[in-house]
């Protein structure tokens, strides 16, 4: 039986010129395609169509938020252990304060970032959506300090408007808010 590892070439179905344009942008996401062009030796138009290509497989994205590294946001790395992780992921898909979530194996079958402006609030979020909810086991919570590497986090700035009960319009905990999450700001202009 020959276990021979795959290659990223070989498993995302590109080439060396196509690896060297995901570092050049991930190394500088404001490089021209000419500079790529000069650098990989291929035309412009080429490394155009490339990119796009590159795009449509999903191993170039464009992410808008804000870099952990660079940014005091306050952000918290969340593993939930649950009865049932589908019930949590609904419940949590839609939630302004949890920007990414995994699900992984282990002791706890969720992970979470979730970010906010000060502590208090990420501890209200996290006491009311997981530990009073009956089908989560247990919940670990740590802060993070430092970022080592750049990584951008998207924000939704419905964050602000948290009282302590639930997290904005869409969330799961309460039925009867507006479905839009900004309806609520429309009607005060």
């Amino acid at each position: 039986m020959d276990m021979k590892k795959k290659s990223f070439n070989e498993l995302l179905s590109i080439d060396d010129a196509d690896k060297k344009i995901i570092e050049m942008i991930e190394k500088n996401p404001d490089i021209t395609h000419s500079d790529i062009a000069k650098e990989i030796e291929k035309s412009q138009p080429a490394v155009g169509a490339r990119i796009i290509k590159l795009e449509r497989k999903h191993l170039l994205t464009k992410q808008v938020g804000f870099n952990v590294k660079e940014v005091d946001i306050k952000v918290a790395i969340t593993y939930i252990s649950t009865k049932d992780v589908e019930n949590i992921v609904k419940k949590i898909e839609n939630c302004p304060f949890i920007n990414h979530a995994f699900k992984i194996s282990g002791e706890f079958n969720l992970f979470c970032f979730i970010a906010a402006s000060d502590l208090q609030t990420i501890e209200k979020l996290v006491d009311l959506c997981f530990r009073r909810d009956p089908n989560v086991i247990n919940v670990k919570t740590n802060i993070l300090i430092e970022s080592i590497h750049d990584f951008v986090v998207p924000i939704d700035f419905t964050i602000e408007n948290f009282d302590g009960r639930y997290c904005g319009p869409e969330c799961n905990l309460k039925e009867d808010l507006p479905r839009f999450k900004f309806n609520e700001l429309k009607q005060e202009d």
